[in-house]
């Protein structure tokens, strides 16, 4: 069984409520409104990982799990993916019970979380001989922020992307810059993030205005706000490194 197939099986076998993480250790800085939504890894030293964007809609918290070592029992509150910095192989328990082993994830992979309660007794764990690191990406609410809206995946006029995964939440989708490329000027509906996951050397033109050059690192995620089709603006690589992205627009 997968890693996501997993997911399908404790919805069927766990039909009661979100069970919180169990965040004892949560850090006094986090927000008493993140703290619902946040995972808490009981066996690694970092076990509460550290809160990278936060607002009204949604959080994301990055999380670090060394080569070799299990995460330890703890819940998922559902409406969430996770998007590896650095993936690797893993492996899961259910109940004690190994259900999937050494399932390879790579760079840039994503995956959809329903809810896990702690009574399931769920575990994963880093079995391969590198860290892997990984950023999880938690809606706050049950409902569309805008049920309204009529929701496509991204376009830009000179790059292709690849759809990852559409559902009635979010739309997410892998998007690469190679150097010297240019998205071609686009609109945006705002409400999204992004996650680098290869960084490099951006920047932003409105019309003929360019912005200087900003350094994303893998690892990197931002908001983004809405921007009209008629404002000219588009994004290029300017660095001598490819720059890969994951963007999740929240339905």
């Amino acid at each position: 069984m997968t890693h996501r197939a997993i997911v399908s099986v404790l919805i069927l076998l766990f039909s009661a409520g979100f069970c919180q993480a169990q965040g004892n250790k949560v850090a006094q800085d986090v927000s008493e409104d993140d703290k619902p939504f946040l995972l808490n890894y009981p066996n690694i030293e970092d076990s509460d990982g550290r809160v990278v964007l936060t607002n009204d809609i949604v959080v994301l918290q990055r999380l670090v799990v060394p080569a070799g070592m299990w995460e330890g029992h703890h819940s998922h509150p559902g409406n969430q993916i996770y998007v590896h910095i650095h993936g690797g192989y893993w492996s899961g328990r259910l109940g004690g019970e190994i259900v999937y082993a050494d399932e390879y994830s790579e760079d840039g992979a994503v995956g959809w979380m329903d809810v896990i309660p702690m009574s399931a007794g769920h575990d994963s764990g880093n079995t391969g001989d590198t860290d892997i690191d990984l950023i999880y990406v938690t809606l706050k609410t049950d409902a569309p922020v805008s049920p309204g809206a009529r929701h496509a995946p991204q376009a830009f006029p000179n790059v292709e992307t690849e759809l990852l995964l559409d559902n009635d939440r979010m739309i997410v989708q892998r998007v690469r810059l190679n150097p010297g490329e240019w998205t071609g000027e686009h609109g945006r509906p705002g409400n999204q993030v992004y996650v680098v996951v290869e960084g490099g050397t951006w920047a932003e033109r409105r019309g003929s205005a360019q912005s200087d050059p900003s350094t994303w690192p893998a690892g990197a995620v931002g908001w983004l706000d809405a921007i009209d089709s008629g404002e000219a603006y588009q994004i290029g690589n300017v660095g001598e490194t490819t720059i890969g992205y994951v963007l999740v627009t929240i339905k």
